[in-house]
């Protein structure tokens, strides 16, 4: 049985594997980048002059009772404000410009991956999930840089440049502000490895929550109509409320965080106080040094309060890099390398053996062959592996044992692309991507209208475009502004215009009506026509105009033959012929 895999990685942390990984979406953007950490110097270096004016004015200007030099002092503070402002917007236009370059990359990186996985990996996945490592892991990492990375180093600049002017100003005083220093250390330490689990388990449930809402809004339809709103309610709430814990485990840690970085700087502040007070009244050092000192303490604490912040981005991005670095180290699916030689359109399946989870076999042994322009319908219930040969066909999936060979080739050395393009491919769920008809039919524009018409016409779908309005017409999410019938004529019509040697039809009629049905049924005949044609088929009437029929049961091939010399063997193929009869009677 098949389980959805879990989004939650666990084991590895942010160290520097991960960051080393993550530079090469940088370097296109290297100037960018330098042009963004070159200014945060100068912006350390300019938030750290106010205080020292202040400490000129009070000492020099205001307690002296000389307000002449008050105002070039309040000048030279109001034009630093006015350049830090510049520098603070140029430097965060350059890294926002990087973090949405990098965003922009790892999507295009990450959905050209989801082009190329095979389909086997897509088995275990839930397409919620992948939305949010294309959305949400994404803009965390862009803030990785633009909010993360470069903002942290500012910090330190600003940090080390302080450190620096307090020890010039007053060692004693610089000495009790950084004495608290150690213990916030060891807090932010003992608080970061359950931050970091923390948010793993978020992202994962986040992942889940969304996967959750994109099936059930797929499938609203069979929610309503099998009554579960409420049962769908309850579940939902069940994973809302394990997100919203997790949720809240992050934020009490967060808050915890920020509230040690406050607590130690109000000791710090408290601290300047008592050892500045006394050396104030005892002449030691000036007024105005105890209040730029408590200013720097203030800018101090700041940027550690920033950088608590900047490390809840750093595990943020942490944890959605790990997610996006998983996607992209997945094994992408083999191209194959043979060219698809033309040919009659042969296709045989000798001695398969096929499973999707080992121990569970589908297919058993099966071999068989279709004979070029030969049409051989396939017949067994459901779960005999019919529509499992169609996929192992088409290159979707490997063989445990024996091979599906086209034109003599073995299908699982062909070139994928090539091979996909010479057997064409109707479902039984026809889909219809959103946009006008010819973007479904004829995406590169290889034909002209005309010739789309005519392929239309073909197939008894003209009428259909032109109540659309032509080949401009356009078609609504999955042509849901079709019924089933047109949309299945539509989807036969981009398959005879792709001119396969082989066409494969998957149970194209199982979910229409009767009217729709012999309209479909007429289309497939057009469409297979001189081709090879592989048919899974539900009703026996069709089948019973195929040159030859397969009949599976349980994974094996228990008869085949056509539809006259089934029949007089009165097996399955004939019970079954004689209960849709039956039905059909009834």
């Amino acid at each position: 049985m098949k389980q959805i895999h879990s989004d939650e990685i666990h084991g590895r942390h942010f160290d520097g594997a991960i960051l080393r990984r993550f530079l090469p979406f940088i370097r296109p953007y290297w100037k960018k980048a330098l042009g963004g950490l070159l200014l945060l110097p100068l912006i350390s270096l300019v938030r750290i002059v106010p205080p020292l004016l202040i400490k000129i004015a009070i000492d020099e200007s205001i307690l002296p009772g000389d307000l002449h030099k008050l105002l070039p002092i309040s000048a030279v503070l109001v034009a630093l404000l006015i350049v830090e402002g510049g520098l603070v917007f140029g430097q965060s236009l350059y890294v926002q410009l990087v973090g949405q370059h990098i965003m922009a990359d790892l999507r295009r990186d990450s959905f050209a991956k989801l082009m190329r996985l095979p389909r086997r990996w897509y088995d275990w996945q839930a397409s919620g999930r992948l939305l949010t490592r294309l959305t949400t892991d994404v803009e965390h990492v862009g803030d990785l840089f633009g909010s993360g990375i470069v903002s942290a180093i500012g910090d330190i600049f600003t940090l080390v440049m302080i450190f620096i002017i307090m020890l010039t100003i007053n060692v004693p005083l610089s000495l009790v502000a950084f004495a608290v220093v150690p213990f916030l250390v060891v807090v932010i330490t003992l608080i970061r490895r359950p931050m970091r689990s923390v948010m793993r388990q978020l992202r994962a449930r986040q992942a889940s929550l969304n996967a959750f809402i994109t099936e059930r809004l797929n499938g609203i339809a069979e929610v309503q109509i099998f009554s579960q709103e409420q049962r769908t309610s309850d579940e939902f709430d069940i994973l809302q409320n394990d997100y919203r814990q997790s949720s809240l485990r992050w934020v009490t840690l967060e808050a915890m965080f920020y509230a040690s970085v406050h607590i130690f700087g109000s000791l710090a502040v408290a601290g300047i106080l008592w050892k500045g007070g006394g050396e104030v009244m005892h002449g030691a050092a000036t007024f105005g040094t105890l209040v730029a000192f408590i200013e720097y303490s203030r800018k101090f604490f700041m940027p550690l309060t920033d950088l608590a912040s900047k490390f809840s981005v750093l595990q943020t991005s942490n944890s959605s890099l790990e997610r996006i670095f998983d996607l992209l180290d997945q094994p992408e699916e083999d191209q194959g390398a043979l060219p698809v030689a033309p040919g009659p359109g042969r296709v045989e399946f000798c001695d398969l053996n096929f499973s999707y989870v080992d121990g569970e076999p589908v297919l058993s042994g099966v071999d068989f062959t279709l004979e070029p322009g030969q049409c051989v319908a396939l017949v067994g219930e459901t779960g005999s592996g019919k529509s499992t040969l169609t996929q192992l066909l088409l290159g979707f999936y490997s063989t445990q044992s024996g091979c599906v060979r086209v034109n003599g080739d073995d299908v699982s050395q062909l070139d994928k692309v090539a091979l996909r393009q010479q057997v064409g491919w109707v479902s039984q769920e026809p889909f219809l991507f959103s946009g006008s008809v010819r973007d479904n039919l004829d995406p590169l524009l290889t034909l002209s209208d005309e010739q789309v018409f005519d392929y239309l016409r073909h197939t008894g779908a003209d009428g259909v475009v032109e109540r659309l309005g032509g080949l401009d017409g356009q078609l609504v999410e999955h042509g849901k502004n079709l019924s089933s019938g047109e949309r299945q004529l539509l989807c036969l019509t981009r398959t005879q215009i792709q001119d396969p040697q082989v066409i494969i039809l998957d149970e194209a009629t199982s979910h229409l009506d009767g009217d729709s049905e012999e309209l479909v049924y007429e289309a497939m005949r057009a469409v297979a026509g001189g081709r090879t044609t592989l048919m899974i088929v539900h009703h026996l009437r069709l089948a019973a105009e195929a040159d030859k029929i397969i009949v599976l049961h349980q994974g094996k091939v228990c008869e085949q033959g056509n539809h006259r010399q089934l029949l007089e063997q009165k097996g399955r193929y004939a019970q079954l012929w004689q209960i849709q009869q039956l039905d059909s009677q009834g």
